[in-house]
């Protein structure tokens, strides 16, 4: 009997013919999913990599896996550079974990024919022989180094969720797409590729600080660039930090539980409810209870059609003043502070 963790590889187990007991879907904390496990028994454990919160980090996906018998392990790789590197494999075999793969036919294999050291000593190499330094990869880990932009007009605006899966790549590829009408505009995703599905070469992605800032060279001559930040630490690089609040119940009071100096930490950037059932007149009562300043009430929209009024009342709010609703022929309910 066995257990499946999955989020973005969640095709890949769904297809699997093995005797499956519990499966747990999302991006997870070893915390999280320790609550789920208790006093299960099993006899591997599959982890598709993108569902340990900051697979990204090799530390952090160490410092995951800590928490299950190596041998019972079988991590299921995506196809990023990142988890796909020397010095990443390398980290893996050095703590234990003998067994990954890419696809449903090795998951199977595995369970039946683990792998020891000798089958994969071929991925230990020193860490310095890898393109991909992930000392320099941490997203989570505040950076004091300043980018000077070539461009002084130029505006630099990052986009994190605050609460979990708040929307922050749908909602910057919406805001990409409606700038592009009005101004030369750019948008690049830290340490994920989830951009890659919108075929677009003015959308790219980063995985370093250095990347990024060889990028935003690149982008010199861009009126602005977004940037889905991903957990990414870039205030000493971006004017502004759209901080999104998935404002449902749940999902909020996670997020205050969780820091409850929250508020203090987001306080330069500007809090925006995002995917928000929330009325304008009940925005006075939600700042009351969660005691944020909200900058902007983005309402449930349809992606598919063209133009989208509430993503251009924010863009024209944050100083993009070609976004005029005006000109459109509306101009809807906005709540924004400067």
């Amino acid at each position: 009997m066995n257990i499946v963790i999955n989020n973005q590889n969640y095709r890949i187990t769904d297809s699997l013919n093995v005797e499956i007991i519990k499966t747990l879907s999302g991006e997870f904390s070893l915390y999280e999913i320790e609550q789920e496990l208790v006093n299960f028994i099993y006899n591997k454990i599959i982890i598709d990599i993108t569902a340990i919160r900051n697979y990204y980090d090799i530390n952090s996906v160490i410092s995951f896996l800590s928490g299950f018998e190596s041998s019972k392990v079988i991590i299921l790789l995506n196809d990023s550079e990142v988890t796909n590197s020397n010095s990443f494999l390398s980290k893996l075999v050095e703590n234990g974990y003998y067994n990954f793969t890419k696809n449903a036919a090795g998951i199977q294999y595995l369970i039946d024919n683990p792998n020891n050291l000798e089958d994969v000593k071929q991925y230990l190499v020193p860490t310095n022989s890898d393109s991909i330094n992930q000392n320099n990869y941490q997203a989570n880990i505040k950076t004091d180094q300043t980018f000077t932009k070539k461009n002084l007009n130029q505006k630099i605006i990052g986009i994190q969720n605050l609460t979990d899966h708040a929307g922050a790549t749908t909602l910057t590829y919406m805001m990409y797409k409606q700038l592009k009408y009005n101004y030369n505009i750019k948008a690049i995703e830290m340490n994920k590729q989830d951009f890659v599905y919108f075929r677009n070469v003015d959308l790219s992605f980063c995985i370093s600080i250095d990347d990024l800032q060889i990028k935003l060279i690149q982008y010199s001559d861009a009126d602005a660039i977004l940037i889905d930040l991903n957990g990414f630490d870039a205030q000493n690089i971006c004017d502004e930090i759209l901080y999104l609040v998935d404002p449902g119940t749940i999902k909020l009071n996670k997020l205050l539980k969780k820091d409850s100096n929250i508020q203090i930490k987001t306080k330069k950037g500007k809090i925006v409810l995002n995917r928000s059932a929330i009325k304008q007149e009940e925005i006075n009562n939600f700042e009351y209870e969660t005691k944020f300043n909200v900058f902007f009430n983005v309402s449930n929209f349809d992606d598919r059609k063209e133009r989208i009024k509430v993503i251009d009342e924010l863009l024209y709010n944050l100083g993009f003043k070609k976004q005029n609703p005006n000109n459109m022929g509306f101009f809807g309910n906005i709540f924004h502070k400067n």
